[in-house]
């Protein structure tokens, strides 16, 4: 369970997130919606234990995040990836990084890495580019590779900083099934979504976040006016341009 309690951030007095209590429990699909500046990633870098000078608390399974991450695993997928087209890495070798937090940097993988690498990423469909070259992959593809790479730690949390971006609604559609697939075998899933169609469709929870707390309810009972206030001036401008 993830309890977040009373977290205030500021950068040069301005104000970042404010005043967020927010509970997520065990085998929770979370996901945060809100528009951009409003705060989302810099939540899910609180969490990780990436940002440190807030006010408030952050306790992952009761303990606070730092003391836990010190003794613990996590699965993380960040903003898309830019790879270097010079890098001559596989897609078992991008998969096999997932495991380098506990092996080691100067540590070999063995054999039974590798297989831990190769059922990783058949469990995202993406087996078939074990040596395919990071490079040579189309959105979808090496979204679904990096994807391994995060559930390979075993973690029972997976944090996800939008996994959809730069892919097509269906590579999006099999990403999300993977996502379920995972939560439905115990998995707590935290992901940063626009996507509010695969949201709807399979998670169990919406979190809308704008600098502070909107709502965190099931999708289904998020309504327009929810909606309307996490985004603001922005569904302002949108409905305003769809009314002309």
């Amino acid at each position: 369970m993830i309890e977040i309690k009373d977290l205030t951030y500021t950068i040069k007095k301005k104000v970042i997130l404010e005043n967020i209590n927010l509970t997520i429990v065990r085998g929770e699909f979370a996901s945060i919606i809100g528009p951009n500046g409003g705060g989302k990633t810099t939540l899910l870098k609180i969490i990780l234990g990436q940002i440190k000078n807030y006010t408030g608390k952050v306790l992952i399974d009761g303990t606070v995040n730092d003391k836990w991450l010190k003794k613990n695993i996590i699965g993380y997928l960040p903003q898309q990836e830019r790879i270097d087209d010079n890098f001559p890495a596989t897609g078992l070798d991008i998969v096999l990084m997932g495991l380098a937090g506990q092996k080691g940097l100067l540590s070999f993988f063995n054999n039974k890495d590798k297989t831990r690498a190769l059922n990783a990423m058949e469990s995202t469909g993406s087996q078939h580019l074990y040596k395919e070259k990071i490079t040579n992959l189309s959105g979808g593809e090496l979204q679904r590779v990096l994807l391994a790479r995060a559930l390979v730690s075993g973690s029972d949390y997976l944090f996800l900083d939008e996994p959809e971006a730069g892919v097509d609604l269906k590579s999006t559609e099999k990403i999300y099934k993977i996502l379920k697939r995972e939560q439905e075998k115990g998995k707590t899933i935290i992901d940063i979504s626009h996507n509010i169609s695969s949201i709807s469709k399979y998670s169990t929870s919406m979190i809308c976040l704008n600098h502070t707390l909107h709502c965190h309810k099931k999708p289904e009972l998020v309504n327009a006016d929810i909606i309307r206030r996490t985004f603001g001036d922005v569904m302002q401008i949108v409905e305003r341009i769809k009314n002309e």
